[in-house]
């Protein structure tokens, strides 16, 4: 078991179903279908190949084409994020693999059974991020607020049940390979940052110039702090959107164009490490504006910099993504079994 560590830059990819995926010739060797399971498949064993720490897919993954949904009959299928994840698992190894998944206190042993069902069907590499219903609209804090505390006391109930489950209790859920499944969480208002300092293994934080982000890096950890974590015992990533660019590098950093960052694998490494090394993030949520070509190019071009730089292991270390993230292990301990 490793101990808890952010010596090095640790990376995931999320899929959203809005990337444009051009028509034509298919980016050799990805399947020709960009909407069917081969292509996700193709997906996920890229960024295996890249050796990326996970990959992070909405509940339900609705496949658009460059102009809105795709003209077969019926329309394009939706795939729905358990059932697809447990696919992709028996065509990886190491990958992480996380769910975006309702959270709703009626759906918490279900949803506990089912999550702990991945972690044992993928041998430990089961990540999950609670997403809430909200109203349209502006939220007012004090509902924010009311959402985040159910949202928290949904993730006690699950942290019990999974418990019980690795003490082997009836009717608990079977048990978890790496004890609780890897718990991401968004921490865009103060709400939801404080729920997140209290349970979230990573904490995505969305997009910031770097003095914001460190001083939100900063905060985090001192909160986290206050309520008994050390600063290891989660993982602060931000959102980035990386286009390779083939022309030379010249001189300057990478450039934005809206929110996606355009350079040179030298410049997009630069400015990952720079990011990395000021504390400003542990890592990064990496988005693509298409597929499969900008995934594939980071994963062809920009990873072998990281490595280089060894910002980035070239290998995983740990058969679970807790292990691999350097997350402190929750598999219940030898002789407690029977406590």
């Amino acid at each position: 078991m490793p101990a808890t560590t952010t010596a090095r830059l640790t990376l995931g990819v999320r899929l959203n179903g809005t990337e444009e995926r051009p028509t034509g010739p298919p980016h050799p060797p990805a399947p020709p279908d960009t909407h069917a399971y081969p292509f996700h498949e193709f997906l996920a064993t890229e960024l295996e190949r890249g050796r990326l720490d996970a990959l992070l897919v909405p509940e339900l993954l609705h496949p658009t084409g460059p102009t809105g949904p795709t003209g077969r009959r019926g329309g394009p299928t939706a795939l729905e994020a358990t059932t697809l994840l447990a696919a992709i698992a028996g065509a990886t190894d190491r990958l992480g693999l996380a769910v975006t998944t309702t959270a709703t206190a009626a759906h918490a042993d279900t949803l506990a059974h089912r999550l702990a069902a991945l972690d044992v069907l993928s041998a430990g590499r089961t990540g999950w991020q609670p997403s809430t219903p909200t109203h349209p609209g502006h939220q007012e804090p004090e509902e924010d607020a009311l959402r985040c505390k159910h949202t928290g006391e949904l993730i006690d109930t699950l942290h019990t049940l999974w418990d019980a489950a690795n003490r082997h209790l009836p009717a608990a859920p079977p048990p978890l390979p790496q004890g609780r499944p890897v718990l991401f969480h968004t921490a865009t208002t103060p709400a939801e940052r404080s729920l997140a300092a209290r349970h979230a293994d990573v904490v995505l934080t969305g997009r910031h110039p770097l003095d914001e982000a460190r001083a939100r890096y900063g905060d985090l950890k001192t909160e986290a702090a206050s309520h008994g974590r050390l600063p290891d015992d989660l993982l602060i990533w931000s959102e980035l959107t990386p286009q390779v660019t083939t022309r030379p590098a010249g001189r300057g950093p990478a450039r934005h164009r809206g929110d996606v960052l355009t350079g040179t694998p030298a410049q997009l490494a630069d400015h990952m490490e720079e990011r990395f090394e000021r504390r400003a993030c542990d890592g990064f949520v990496l988005s693509f504006p298409a597929l499969p070509a900008p995934l594939v190019d980071f994963v062809d071009q920009v990873v072998p910099e990281l490595w280089r730089r060894g910002l980035f292991p070239n290998d995983y270390a740990w058969p679970t993504l807790r292990d691999n993230l350097g997350l402190p292990s929750r598999t219940t301990p030898t002789g407690a079994l029977h406590a």
